[in-house]
């Protein structure tokens, strides 16, 4: 599967080699999910602003 933030090939529920995002299966765009402190939607955001995913 494609992580949600960069496109990178990831498992469900890794955390992605490339930008940090913990998957968190369904998109789930304004949610908080795992381990993640942001929303998908903020880290797409963050991801296009090379801004670091936490």
């Amino acid at each position: 599967m494609k992580c949600p933030v960069c496109s990178n090939d990831v498992e469900w529920f890794d955390i992605c080699d490339k930008c940090n995002w913990q998957n968190g299966g369904p998109d789930r765009s304004d949610d908080y999910t795992g381990g993640n402190k942001m929303t998908l939607k903020e880290a797409r955001e963050a991801y296009k602003n090379g801004e670091k995913i936490i």
